[in-house]
């Protein structure tokens, strides 16, 4: 198959999209590619079809790591997911960077991240950044395109950045920040003691984090009920 017959596939943005919605991971493109061949009859893969699988890839991963889980860290995980999605929609990007040393020093939450990281339902986009208007290195995360492609109302006023692209690195240097305090404001009796033991222990408090989530008018956009 030459270039031409490949391009032939898409429509518009669609491959670029395609990309994003498999987190740049090739066995998640091609099954999601296959996918959406699938659902429309062979036609060309667009954008708007790739907004819609989006949506049911995140609720994969998602019970993925629901029945992978323990049953003592099941709630802070998808406690965790919501906290970071709400933070990026609340910021209007994808994209959220988090201190290194956040990330190096709190045992706690880089465990999370790297949770969240292995099931692909955030993904890394960048290390050892440094921001145009804070001092110090950070991580850069993207949440994936599952959380918020299909908001159609949301174009033109949501920054998204395609962290393939050249100058994404640049862009993402005036992301908005995830700062301890703020991590510490989602965990407000947080307990400061080895990770062997964080996941039981928190697991009271992230069932009423989890409580007060669902309040919010966005919960019940995507099946991530616990």
């Amino acid at each position: 198959m030459n270039e031409a017959e490949i391009e032939q596939l898409f429509k518009g943005e669609g491959f670029e999209r395609l990309v994003m919605a498999g987190g740049g991971v090739p066995r998640d493109v091609l099954s999601l590619f296959l996918e959406a061949m699938s659902a429309h009859d062979g036609e060309a893969v667009g954008k708007d079809e790739v907004r819609v699988l989006s949506k049911s890839n995140l609720e994969r991963r998602i019970e993925e790591l629901k029945k992978d889980s323990h049953a003592d860290e099941q709630d802070l995980l998808i406690a965790g997911i919501y906290m970071l999605r709400s933070f990026c929609l609340s910021e209007n990007t994808n994209i959220l960077l988090v201190p290194e040393k956040v990330m190096q020093q709190q045992e706690e939450w880089k465990s999370l991240f790297n949770r969240l990281l292995d099931y692909r339902i955030i993904h890394q986009a960048g290390t050892a950044l440094t921001h145009k208007s804070s001092p110090g290195n950070y991580q850069a995360f993207a949440i994936d395109i599952g959380c918020h492609a299909h908001f159609r109302k949301m174009e033109n006023r949501f920054t998204e950045i395609d962290v393939s692209r050249v100058e994404a690195k640049d862009q993402m240097r005036s992301a908005p920040i995830l700062t301890e305090a703020d991590l510490n404001t989602f965990l407000p009796a947080f307990p400061r003691m080895q990770s062997s033991c964080f996941w039981s222990v928190s697991l009271k408090l992230a069932k009423l984090v989890i409580e007060c989530l669902r309040a919010n008018r966005w919960y019940g956009s995507l099946k991530l009920a616990a």
